[in-house]
């Protein structure tokens, strides 16, 4: 229902082109600001075509504190041996409601580095699908998310491997405090052609409140009969033991909270290929 709102009142985005064997070097970047109660239908479409590189970050933005609406989509287009790294940082202020759907289509050898932070909104529904078409394909699925106060973020991902000899790789990982929620539900599906996949797929989430909730439901359908397909799903708190060896340092308990979850996402934000949007990241 929401794309086809999209659909309906699509109000701009962003269109980028990158014709056969050009390597774009320095990262592209575009914003897009919403506030004073108005709703926002931004579309972004990257299109990359054979032999080329490319970097694009998306960033979401509230202008001021006023709730907004947000119904957007992401389609990218990765043809053969096209090398695309593309980046959605969602940061909108906690009355914005926010709805993307997001696609990525991948041709014979083509790469894709996909990442997805969520910090910000009222409720986020983000749905994400990674279609490998070709063979000889790879995709990185990244995902961090901090919740709080009555924040709801939900990430849905698909992992749909329709040719053979291609290669997935998720992580996701998210913090919780106060009464926050999250909701990972993640599927890979290998078509009964798709000999030789190999996808993986991991979900870690620590929760800091007793009152915070994390949902996570991986889930894996297989239909061919040589492949390697893995997913794991972790809910934890902090350690007592961890809080207590920082604070015996002279760490006070907040210091300590901090140190681990910085810990907790340094796998993720060392995968991060931009430099200036990891260090945004680690501030954040």
């Amino acid at each position: 229902k929401f794309t086809a709102l999209h659909a309906a009142l699509v109000t701009g985005g962003t269109v980028l082109y990158v014709p056969r064997n050009v390597v774009i070097e320095q990262p592209l970047h575009g914003v897009t600001a919403v506030g004073g109660g108005k709703a926002d239908f931004a579309h972004t479409l990257i299109i990359a075509e054979e032999n080329t590189q490319v970097t694009y970050v998306d960033d979401l933005i509230s202008q001021d504190g006023d709730g907004a609406f947000h119904s957007g989509v992401v389609e990218i287009v990765a043809k053969s041996s096209a090398v695309v790294r593309y980046m959605h940082n969602q940061d909108w202020n906690t009355s914005t409601w926010h709805f993307s759907t997001q696609q990525a289509q991948m041709l014979r050898d083509a790469q894709l580095t996909w990442i997805i932070s969520s910090w910000g909104s009222r409720l986020s529904k983000i749905n994400l699908e990674m279609q490998l078409r070709e063979r000889g394909g790879h995709g990185e699925l990244l995902g961090l998310y901090f919740p709080s106060g009555r924040q709801h973020i939900d990430h849905h991902t698909f992992q749909n491997h329709i040719a053979d000899h291609c290669t997935s790789d998720l992580l996701f990982k998210g913090a919780l405090r106060d009464r926050s929620r999250s909701v990972y539900a993640g599927g890979i599906k290998v078509w009964r052609n798709a000999q030789k996949t190999d996808a993986y797929q991991k979900n870690n989430n620590l929760v800091l409140d007793r009152r915070a909730r994390a949902d996570s439901i991986p889930g894996l359908e297989i239909e061919a009969d040589d492949v390697r397909c893995t997913h794991g799903a972790t809910v934890s708190k902090i350690e007592p033991e961890y809080l207590f060896y920082l604070m015996a340092r002279s760490l006070t308990r907040f210091q300590a909270e901090q140190l681990i979850v910085t810990g907790f996402f340094e796998e993720v934000l060392n995968r991060v290929p931009v430099e200036g949007v990891r260090r945004k990241l680690e501030q954040v």
